[in-house]
């Protein structure tokens, strides 16, 4: 199957730029892999009890590399023309533990399960206001046999035991908004909300706090484990509030009973303990993030294209940044090895993306390439996880083979 090209976004239109515009705007993007640098590539040392690992040069060589195949191995959208195949708006694919895919589809607010194969299982959920129907589908975490969903009200419904689950029960909780949820494998949940903090009163870059709460499987309140900043919004505390150019995110993700946060300021993340603790920073202190003005008044150019009249001069006042979003997205596989996602602006798509890997003793693996437009979804050891929307704007389940090399790898 050969994946082309998508438009991720339809409602902004992109700039005809020529290719060697476009190869120039690139070039942030790309790790300066051949700074002049002679020490060891990782070094670390305790700052107020707390291990730095710093990663200076990526590590793999050809022979070591991690790859994906580049055509997956199976995709669902291909199996059959029926319902169960035909997917709309997908929110996350998870394999479960006796070999099951269960596919989000936000569209139809369902969680549907296939066999390795391929072979449609069971649906669970719906569109509606029952008990086990959902608003607007957000997401899923695995804890055991059961599935847990997230809708947009910050209602959690619980499915099992798989692969044919049933309806559980649902966890109302008393908050407005939950942005994320995720398993510590120790029988408690942490969920990403709102503070009770309001929203800072000054005008331009603002990140409102979000809180880490820790749940039981009942959705009972266990701890307040930390603090951390929201994704960044403008506002003139007037009349305007909305995204900024290149707009920094906060990314919060668990693997193995640890929290894995980061702000995307720096080429960085936090290792956090179930309590909250700070346990490690693993970071990357040199990894080129600068932007150059060109990039910047091109993104906003494309912004201005998709904007109404009435708001064209607030997105001419955007601040101009000097960096970029370290990463988008931040997964973590089994082994521990942390994955981080290129922010791609919205001239920049259209190219394969190179994932960076910081292993989990915090070296600096390098990057694995994704093909163009794959939304990444989850990691074992040798799969990958993703969706692709073609030219028809049909969504393609995808699982690709993961190859490990020698370093950091299973051979």
């Amino acid at each position: 199957m050969t994946i082309h090209r998508m438009n991720t976004c339809p409602c902004i239109p992109r700039p005809a730029l020529s290719r060697a515009i476009v190869a120039l705007l690139l070039l942030p993007l790309v790790p300066a892999c051949d700074r002049p640098y002679d020490g060891p590539p990782v070094t670390g040392y305790d700052s107020a009890g707390v291990r730095i690992v710093e990663a200076h040069v990526p590590v793999w060589t050809d022979s070591t590399a991690w790859r994906l195949d580049p055509e997956p191995v199976l995709d669902l959208h291909a199996l059959g023309p029926t319902e169960a195949f035909t997917f709309f708006r997908i929110r996350g694919m998870r394999r479960l533990g006796d070999g099951t895919l269960a596919v989000v589809t936000a569209g139809t607010g369902e969680i549907r399960l296939f066999s390795e194969p391929g072979d449609h299982i069971a649906s669970v959920g719906g569109q509606g206001e029952g008990p086990d129907e959902f608003g607007s589908l957000q997401g899923i975490e695995l804890v055991g046999d059961s599935i847990f969903a997230l809708d947009s009200d910050g209602d959690i419904a619980v499915f099992g035991p798989v692969p044919n689950p049933t309806h559980l029960r649902t966890m109302s909780l008393d908050y407005v908004r939950l942005w994320s949820l995720h398993s510590l494998d120790d029988g408690t949940l942490v969920v990403q909300t709102v503070t009770s903090e309001p929203p800072p009163a000054a005008t331009g870059i603002v990140r409102t706090p979000r809180a880490l709460l820790r749940l039981n499987l009942d959705g009972e309140l266990v701890d307040s484990i930390a603090t951390i900043v929201g994704p960044e919004e403008y506002t003139d505390n007037v009349s305007f509030s909305g995204t900024p150019l290149f707009p920094k995110s906060s990314i919060v993700a668990s693997r193995n009973g640890r929290i894995y946060y980061g702000s995307a300021d720096l080429m960085e993340v936090r290792e956090l303990g179930p309590d909250g603790e700070l346990l490690r920073v693993l970071r990357i202190p040199d990894y080129p993030l600068e932007l150059s003005e060109e990039l910047v008044e091109a993104e906003r150019q494309a912004r201005l294209g998709s904007v109404p009249a009435m708001l064209r001069e607030a997105i001419q006042s955007l601040p101009t940044p000097a960096t970029r979003p370290a990463y988008r997205d931040m997964l973590v596989d089994p082994t521990g090895a942390i994955w981080l996602r290129p922010h791609e602006g919205i001239t920049e798509g259209g190219t394969p993306l190179d994932w960076q890997v910081i292993d989990a003793d915090g070296t600096w693996l390098g990057g694995v390439t994704v093909p163009t437009n794959v939304r990444i979804w989850d990691i074992g050891i040798d799969e990958v996880l993703g969706s692709w929307i073609d030219e028809q704007g049909q969504q393609h389940p995808l699982v690709f083979r993961l190859r490990r090399g020698g370093v950091g790898g299973n051979g």
